[in-house]
């Protein structure tokens, strides 16, 4: 009997040879690995509005997850062969099966994103033990069908991870035979987004600390804007209106767009023309670089335009990240604090790549690894010196990423002078490490002979919260810390030296003004005006606003910023839009109402002139400058920019007798409705329909905008609700969209006639769409009758 068990024991150890459990393991890598990057591919779609979209996946994932579950699976079966050899009465080979499919269970459990972690753990244990079991019944027959099959699976991983580069390869190769021949003497044009930059951060806007020494270089030599606005607070619909020369009511794209399950999402950015494929058009060959893999990033249609882009799958330590495991290792290891053990570990294994994202240890080393500004510089130089298709000009736009938080350079970057105990200081680390890189890379851009012949343009996306009104990060409201940003323009030769531009402009221009400067200004795609004709004769004020907006945006950055919907008007309770002057700027929350800073006098836009007498006149002013903007700007809405005889011709409202309009076409909706009535009179207008959102005003016969009338419903407005101080009177600004959130397809006014004596006049009701655009085709109803009210009081 002993002799048998000897004999039962020396054949269980031979069966778990090192050969058998490589064996395994590599089969069930493959297997695991090609199944894993098939679920993330498909579930990141399926999921798209709770995915997380840091940990966003390519085609790349269907060579690295077999890849890298195959070395895992590896690792763990030799884990299982040594302990054998410690603990021979063991049935190693019938473990190692349990471990690996066990392994593998959980891998698929957690793909889909819908179980708990400890529920997809419980059930991988399960698994693993039952296949086990199964597996010593049937050991020799699955090592005979895994030696048969292995060959088959690895030619597949090969096909498909060789398949996966090789196609990028060919598609970039067929573009370029594909482009037109580029005209003599094009410059290559390079546009530098530097992520979360605010303009009062930048030395050369005036900030006292000598941040950005290279930029300020560049904008001595060319021509920096100094009021420029961005068109959002927060980086997709910024940069979609960055590409596509559109506000965010044109493109319609103010948060994560659906991500069909099978292809391209059709049509991309609002489906606008892009600024790379019109160069393209002329002959360019265009890439993108991209450090904001989270909202910059090929998988939410940016790759239109851009033969070449580069986002992430960048190192080994984000290849590693992107995977299942690679995710399950960050989420328990890597969100500790910095001087946990697996961080003191992964540096003195030389792995600092997987921590640099996380320097305060915050929890950021999964999510947000980071992409350094040196690393998006060799991606384009390296692109550059590959001069596919022989010489043609380039279209290159980076993204720098460093300034966003968490702030601060790389650990390896020397700290700056002002040292990095608050978080402004560390904000400026990162501001002085991306302008030094940003310097390196015009130094080798100079070594090429490039820089002669190059249009540099340098901007950002967005602002940044530090503290101001309560909040420290962006995208939650449109503060002008959060929309101000940085612009230059520099080409020797064309754009001249050494000039400031103070009158406020959007970078929704950028893209019109890059074609003026190639030779293009008649080119119809960006229907915006060039900045070209500031520069050359700039004029000493410009009383215009410029607009930027946010959608309803419910993510917030920490408890801390949630308690702050109870102080201010945010995203999270409704869409908001802003008008920025070269003094004032207006806010407008869809549910919340109005905001008026004098920014040039209150810097930190704490005193609210709403209320006043002087602020009631700004404010409605650009209120209308406001609506002139939305529907003049090529939407599918068209009306005029005030009350004109043609408009005085037109239809008028009979009060008490409804009038209905029908759908009308893109240009054929008429916008002013005359209101015959006498001094005095108390209105009640309301406009509903199925398919506008309404916002409604009425305007005097010069244009002006009235102000003696209120929202009927603005009285019940709980906190943060702008208070209606006169809640008798008729002294709210006359523009108003829906304040029940329930309801977005109504908006009603009411007003006492200015004036006495019982004498004619008329008014003009104007219709507009708070959102800028409609539903082709959409109609609306419009109803005025007389209102049993109080009469006004004095304000």
């Amino acid at each position: 009997m002993s002799a048998m068990s000897d004999q039962g024991r020396q054949d269980r150890f031979e069966n778990a040879s090192i050969g058998n459990l490589l064996l395994l393991a590599g089969w069930f890598g493959i297997v695991a690995g090609l199944v894993e990057a098939v679920g993330l591919l498909a579930f990141q779609r399926i999921n798209w509005k709770n995915w997380g979209p840091a940990v966003h996946v390519s085609s790349q994932l269907l060579w690295i997850s077999p890849l890298l579950d195959v070395v895992l699976f590896a690792l763990a079966a030799l884990a299982v062969g040594l302990a054998l050899r410690l603990h021979p009465k063991w049935n190693g080979l019938a473990m190692a099966a349990g471990l690996l499919a066990g392994l593998t269970a959980y891998d698929w459990l957690v793909v889909p994103d819908h179980l708990r972690y400890r529920s997809c753990l419980i059930l991988a244990i399960g698994v693993g033990v039952a296949f086990a079991r199964w597996f010593s019944r049937r050991s020799a027959a699955i090592l005979r069908l895994s030696r048969r099959t292995l060959p088959l699976l690895l030619a597949i991983a090969f096909l498909v991870g060789a398949g996966v580069p090789v196609k990028a390869w060919w598609r970039e190769r067929q573009e370029l035979r594909r482009l037109p021949a580029a005209a003599a003497n094009l410059p290559n044009v390079l546009v530098i987004v530097v992520d979360t930059l605010r303009a009062d951060h930048v030395s050369a806007d005036g900030y006292p600390r000598e941040t950005t020494p290279n930029i300020d270089r560049l904008a001595r030599q060319g021509v920096l804007f100094q009021n420029a606005v961005a068109t959002s607070s927060w980086s997709l619909p910024s940069h979609v209106s960055l590409v596509t020369g559109r506000y965010l009511f044109e493109h319609g794209i103010g948060d994560i767009p659906p991500m069909p399950l099978f292809g391209s999402r059709v049509p991309s950015l609002g489906g606008f023309p892009t600024l790379g494929a019109e160069l393209e058009g002329k002959g360019y060959r265009t890439a993108a670089f991209s450090a904001n893999r989270v909202y910059f990033s090929k998988d939410l249609g940016f790759g239109r335009g851009f033969s070449h882009f580069e986002d992430y799958f960048n190192s080994p330590a984000d290849d590693f990240t992107r995977t299942l495991f690679g995710r399950e290792f960050a989420r328990l290891f890597l969100n500790g604090p910095s001087n946990s053990i697996p961080k003191r570990l992964l540096r003195r294994l030389g792995m600092q790549a997987l921590l640099d994202g996380d320097p305060e240890g915050r929890g950021y080393g999964a999510a947000h690894l980071r992409k350094r500004a040196d690393d998006v510089n060799r991606e384009l130089l390296r692109w550059v010196d590959d001069d596919k298709g022989g010489p043609r000009p380039f279209f290159a736009f980076l993204n720098y990423f460093d300034v966003h938080n968490p702030y601060g350079g790389p650990p390896s970057y020397p700290a700056p002078a002002w040292g990095e105990k608050s978080v402004i200081d560390r904000y400026d680390a990162g501001v002085s490490y991306v302008d030094s890189e940003f310097g390196d890379l015009l130094q080798a851009l100079g070594r090429r002979g490039l820089s002669r012949n190059t249009l540099i343009v340098l901007t950002s996306d967005h602002g940044e919260s530090l503290g101001e009104h309560g909040l420290h990060y962006h995208g939650h409201a449109l503060y002008r810390e959060l929309v101000q940003v940085p612009l230059i323009f520099w080409y020797p030769g064309h754009v001249p030296a050494d000039v400031k531009v103070s009158v406020p402009v959007s970078n929704v221009r950028i893209a019109k003004t890059v074609m003026d400067l190639i030779g293009e200004p008649a080119d119809p795609a960006f229907p915006t005006a060039s900045l070209e004709a500031l520069w050359q004769n700039p004029p000493p004020a410009e009383s215009g606003g410029v607009l930027s907006e946010l959608a309803s945006e419910p993510y917030f950055g920490g408890d801390e910023e949630k308690t702050l919907q109870q102080v201010i008007p945010l995203a999270a309770d409704g869409p908001m839009k802003s008008m920025l002057t070269d003094r004032y700027q207006l806010i407008l929350h869809k549910k919340f109402g109005l905001q008026l800073y004098d920014w040039k006098q209150d810097p930190e836009e704490s005193s609210n002139l709403i209320r006043t007498a002087e602020g009631q006149k700004i404010t409605a002013q650009l209120l209308s400058q406001m609506e002139d903007v939305l529907e003049q700007s090529g939407s599918a809405w068209v009306g005029s920019a005030s009350v004109s005889a043609t408009d005085a011709d037109g239809p008028s409202l009979t009060i008490g007798e409804p009038l209905s309009v029908p759908a009308q076409g893109p240009t054929g909706a008429r916008r002013y409705y005359r209101i015959r009535t006498h001094a005095g009179a108390t209105l009640a207008v309301s406009v509903t329909s199925q398919h506008l959102d309404p916002m409604v005003s009425l305007q005097q016969e010069d244009g002006a905008l009235l102000q003696t009338c209120r929202n009927p419903g603005d009285d019940r407005i709980k906190p943060p609700g702008l208070a209606d101080l006169t809640p008798e009177a008729f002294d709210d600004i006359c523009m108003n969209d829906d304040v029940q959130p329930e309801v977005d397809t109504n908006a009603g006014l009411e007003i006492q006639v200015p004036g006495s004596g019982n004498r004619p006049t008329e008014l003009y009701l104007r219709v507009s769409a708070f959102s800028g655009s409609a539903t082709p085709g959409a109609s609306y109803h419009i109803s005025v009758r007389e209102a049993n009210v109080p009469a006004a009081k004095a304000y």
